[in-house]
């Protein structure tokens, strides 16, 4: 249970909430700072703040775009305040929302918040019912009654300081990519900088009344924030001149995190990363056509290349070694700017690591050899088992599974403690999940599928070019 006991004032009773208002929304794009304004039935009001910084692109037929795609971040967004009571209904003050956006929202608002409610005990699928106050048809987007202007031709990447944003920065840095980063941790600038490119730091500032809220009883716990990211970057390209948004989101974000019965007796999926799994992608894409036309998308970089290519790729990029960082911990405000090692997302990203790099240079990076440390061989056996999967972001059962029995074969690895205590295990899944052995694409293969990913040639020329 993640419902704190209530501290700090009367308690907040989330049961007692009806409906959560997306209100107006207050933007100028002279200067690219939103206000998103949110509320319950009867209070309280929430104001979240955006400043997307100066504009790239000084071209004011652009605003319209601008503005379409800042109303698809406040519907999305206001997933962080809904969350702490959950209510039924949600009343969007405006114009009718089209049926593709409604599909997405119905989505984030279900699918995106069934881990927060698995972990406090409450029914898996409650989709709230969304109703709009009136205006325009969703038939007519713009003004004009056709999508807005698009931004010009280009990729902007959003870059969070980990290996597979890094890697896709580094595939796709000759194609001149705009980097960006919403908040940025200091792994963020220094991917940017390992790529010699410039980071446009994006702010967003959540309303402090949600953490008082969390400390009086609300709900509280994850959220899908991957798809309020990549609309957040939707939006950038408007001011910062692209109109691709390039992530950097694998295969393995497919997997679900738990199986849970449903009050039918069906299976439902709760997935940790379902706003980074292939199941939003059209949903999003929809979304996006229906509100600002086919000339902008969001697109999965990684989406077919295996986490462990992905990470026998990366391996064979030492310039990123020292700037990446994947520890959740180290995001938490406050906290040190380095790899905890005692995380789950700290053991995967070690151990899928390994196969292709020695344990001394492992140990350089993340402070110690964790494969060689006995205390963490639950942690590591949880990444192999189907009812104790961290909610976290890593692999897949299968994945781990191969890189541990890889491991077992190699001199350098094979005596390592948890290495040894798992093989066993970790083979005979290895060999059930998959073909084995495992044997992972050339580094040439998955730098050449990023680009393909977003419509370049292997070789980063722009196709047509």
């Amino acid at each position: 249970m993640e419902r704190p006991t209530p501290t700090g004032g009367p308690a907040f009773e989330p049961e007692r909430v009806q409906v959560f208002v997306v209100e107006q929304l207050e933007a100028d794009p002279e200067s690219g700072r939103a206000q998103l304004h949110y509320r319950f039935d009867d209070g309280p009001r929430f104001t979240e703040h955006l400043d997307f910084g100066p504009r790239r692109v000084a071209d004011p037929a652009l605003d319209e775009g601008f503005l379409a795609a800042l109303r698809l971040v406040h519907l999305v967004a206001g997933v962080s305040y809904y969350k702490a009571a959950l209510p039924p209904v949600v009343e969007v003050q405006g114009p009718a929302l089209g049926p593709a956006v409604e599909r997405l929202a119905q989505a984030v608002y279900d699918q995106g918040l069934r881990e927060l409610k698995l972990r406090n005990g409450l029914p898996v699928e409650q989709a709230p019912v969304f109703r709009a106050t009136g205006g325009r048809s969703p038939e007519q987007p713009g003004p004009t009654g056709g999508p807005p202007p698009p931004p010009p031709p280009g990729l902007g990447i959003p870059v969070g300081g980990g290996k597979d944003s890094a890697l896709v920065v580094a595939a796709l840095r000759e194609s001149d990519p705009v980097l960006l980063s919403v908040n940025p941790p200091p792994a963020a600038r220094r991917v940017a900088a390992a790529a010699g490119l410039p980071l446009v730091e994006i702010r967003r500032r959540l309303d402090p009344e949600l953490l008082v809220l969390n400390q009086r009883g609300a709900w509280n716990g994850h959220v899908p924030i991957t798809a309020v990211v990549a609309l957040v970057a939707v939006a950038a390209g408007y001011r910062l001149g692209y109109a691709t948004t390039v992530l950097a989101l694998e295969s393995s974000a497919d997997e679900p995190t738990r199986l849970v019965a449903g009050p039918d007796g069906r299976v439902v999926a709760v997935n940790h990363q379902w706003s980074k799994s292939r199941e939003l992608e059209p949903l999003l894409g929809a979304a996006l056509v229906e509100t600002l036309g086919p000339a902008v998308s969001v697109r999965s970089a990684l989406r077919a290349v295996p986490e462990l290519d992905v990470a026998a790729a990366f391996a064979t990029l030492p310039e990123y070694h020292r700037a990446f960082l994947s520890c959740n911990r180290a995001f938490v405000a406050g906290a040190e700017d380095r790899w905890c090692g005692d995380c789950p997302k700290c053991r995967f990203v070690f151990l899928a690591l390994a196969p292709n790099l020695p344990p001394e240079e492992l140990a350089g990076i993340f402070g110690r050899n964790l494969l060689d440390d006995p205390s963490q061989l639950a942690g590591f056996a949880a990444l192999l088992d189907p009812e104790d999967k961290p909610f976290e972001c890593v692999g897949t059962r299968g994945e781990s599974a191969a890189a541990l029995a890889a491991l077992a074969e190699q001199p350098r690895w094979a005596g390592a403690s948890i290495v040894a205590q798992l093989a066993p295990r970790a083979r005979a899944l290895a060999e059930a999940s998959g073909p084995w052995p495992w044997r992972p694409a050339s580094p040439e293969a998955v730098l050449g599928a990023v680009r393909e990913a977003v419509g370049l040639e292997a070789t980063g020329a722009r196709r047509g070019a």
